[in-house]
């Protein structure tokens, strides 16, 4: 996102130029990339002791039979099962001469006539799609996903690049798909791993080196693995409050009181300077009780002010807990206004729909319209159904291809969204990032406030907006991972989220 920061996600086409060009360009063999393949895919097979491989009619078809070749050197028992009638290709060929060369005794079986027993083995290899799958799984081929997923012992399975039946790109599952227990992709993540329903049928992901040099530039998209990718500014020793950012956050009101506290802790777990409070006396009663840190000042005594984010103004975070009265809406527009670094979200973002809905139904002259309207500096953070109503597109629209949507979004903001979901996404001039950190414990209330405060302390820093945003999805997914692995999916709430914050950039 910009200068080179985080780790690179490709899209299918994406990989097969990459891997098409060293393979012309810088002399690697095809023969070489497939070996080292199959050695990463051996590494993850740990003690198994009966394995079936699944053989489709491409290179990935090539990379479990030259994985096969090795489990058997290493006195595994392997079987083979092939997916296709006729194959071209010439790796794949090469493969099984190779393996037959050596005289490893094996049982081949057909998908469509002669079918395994196939609990009697403890480890299945996915080796039919990879990355080249472009139609729907149907026919036999379904029926064979089918019978193995709904196994009531099913034995593990290990995907190579991408489980089959999953679109490499979108996540999309394409009629039918193999269930993955962990995936063992090459070079890169594939975007199709992190983003739903994918994500689900991937399991746990590998990314192996196979031989592929890094690309010198600045990808489209990015993830981060760890806290040290987002390259977060030190603290200064001899810093003050002052230093680290003083924040205006305009959030609660009498009906959702806890709003403003759960963004106000987040914003002090993330590093936040100083941080004041613009909510309803209501609200303020609860803040006072549980983030007596903050300092806080009613809505009624900031209305007669012109500027009442005067001295507050690095950053503004308005919307949680807001409400959608012509209050809260003035509170906006004086943000908006005034606000050197703005960070919406909720019920600012749902007051934005609603003028979006008087002036034009069309999502691009919407965009259009929100671009005119905020600022270059400004993060907004929707949900899907926030997004819904800025854009006027169905929920069911929005997930059917995420990355089609955002490039769209990208054509026409130069301000920066937060598409949050359970993988949540960041759209910036420069590029996007695919969140990975984060789980089904943070499905709870108050989590999206959480996230708006730790948004805008990272706003506060030295970071540029999509370096903060991406910085702040990744980081609240942490602290929910945290929470989960403490507290399990059914016991976090958002308080646990943004006091886990802290315990995350420890």
């Amino acid at each position: 996102m910009g200068e080179r920061f985080g780790n690179r996600v490709v899209t299918a086409e994406q990989m097969k130029s990459f891997e098409s060009s060293f393979i012309a360009n810088h002399g690697i063999s095809s023969a070489l990339l497939m070996e080292h393949a199959a050695l990463a895919v051996v590494k993850e097979a740990g003690n198994a002791k009966r394995v079936l491989i699944l053989v489709g009619a491409g290179k990935n078809g090539g990379d479990a039979v030259a994985a096969g070749r090795l489990l058997l050197g290493h006195g595994v028992s392997c079987d083979f099962m092939t997916f296709y009638f006729d194959q071209n290709c010439r790796e794949l060929t090469e493969q099984w001469e190779l393996l037959q060369s050596y005289g490893f005794p094996y049982e081949v079986y057909n998908h469509t006539a002669n079918l395994p027993e196939y609990g009697k083995y403890d480890l299945i290899i996915d080796g039919i799609f990879g990355i080249g799958l472009n139609r729907n799984v149907s026919g036999e081929i379904k029926h064979v996903f089918d019978r193995i997923n709904r196994l009531a012992n099913r034995p593990r399975v290990l995907a190579i690049d991408m489980p089959s039946g999953v679109d490499a790109t979108c996540g999309k599952v394409l009629g039918s798909a193999l269930r993955a227990d962990v995936t063992v992709t090459f070079s890169y993540r594939k975007s199709g791993l992190l983003l739903y329903p994918g994500r689900k049928y991937a399991g746990k992901v590998i990314v192996a080196e196979i031989g592929l040099p890094e690309i010198d530039d600045n990808p489209e998209y990015v993830t981060f693995d760890s806290v040290s990718d987002c390259r977060i500014p030190e603290r200064r020793p001899d810093g003050n409050k002052g230093s680290f950012g003083k924040i205006s956050l305009v959030a609660g009101c009498d009906s959702m009181p806890g709003a403003a506290t759960f963004a106000a802790k987040a914003m002090y777990r993330s590093g936040a300077g100083l941080v004041r409070v613009i909510s309803t006396k209501g609200a303020l009663n609860v803040l006072h009780v549980n983030c007596p840190e903050a300092v806080s000042v009613t809505r009624e005594e900031v209305y007669p002010l012109d500027n009442p984010f005067e001295g507050f103004d690095d950053v503004i975070v308005i919307g949680p807990g807001l409400g959608t009265d012509t209050e809260a809406e003035r509170l906006l527009d004086i943000a908006i206004q005034y606000g050197k670094r703005l960070v919406i979200d909720a019920d600012a973002l749902n007051i934005l729909a609603a003028r979006l809905d008087r002036m034009s139904k069309d999502p691009e002259h919407r965009l259009n319209l929100l671009n005119d309207w905020l600022p270059d500096d400004t993060i907004i953070t929707p949900h899907p159904g926030e997004m819904s109503r800025l854009l006027n597109i169905s929920v069911a629209e929005l997930k059917e291809d995420p990355l089609v949507l955002a490039k769209m979004i990208r054509k026409y903001c130069e301000f920066v969204w937060v598409w949050k979901d359970a993988c949540s996404m960041v759209i910036g001039r420069n590029g996007f990032y695919l969140n990975h950190s984060g789980n089904e414990a943070m499905a709870t209330a108050g989590s999206g406030d959480v996230l708006a405060g730790v948004c805008g302390a990272m706003a506060a820093t030295d970071l540029t907006m999509e370096q903060a945003a991406s910085t702040a999805v990744f980081i609240h997914g942490l602290a929910g991972d945290y929470c989960r692995e403490r507290l399990g999916s059914y016991g976090t709430m958002a308080g646990d989220i943004a006091d886990a914050v802290g315990m995350v950039l420890k």
